[in-house]
């Protein structure tokens, strides 16, 4: 499967100015502020617990949040088929770091 379409689309749906680019890093930080903030201290189990709950409520820069800790083993056991779940649940959601993420892993 040629993954030039997927990563192509992908990226055309990224922001195009960097005033919306910046509008959408607040929005970011805000859905995922308290998990983000925790992971940037390296509190990751707390990172973690709190990323996991919002994830699995349907959030999707948490959801992207939890596939890369599973990923990476920061906060998580390292777990790929887990972190491929959020992170399809995510890029489903449109989020653009969670399609990149996929067409990467392929």
């Amino acid at each position: 499967m040629n993954a030039w379409p997927i990563l192509f689309t992908a990226l055309l749906s990224l922001p195009l100015s960097l005033n919306t680019l910046a509008s959408d890093t607040v929005q970011l930080e805000k859905s995922c502020a308290s998990g983000l903030n925790e992971y940037v201290s390296g509190n990751y189990l707390q990172a973690f617990s709190i990323l996991k709950k919002q994830a699995d409520s349907g959030l999707d820069c948490a959801q992207h949040w939890v596939a890369r800790m599973y990923q990476t083993g920061y906060g998580a056991p390292m777990n790929r088929e887990k972190s491929l779940v959020y992170y399809q649940l995510a890029a489903r959601q449109g989020f653009p770091q969670a399609i990149f993420q996929l067409e990467i892993l392929k």
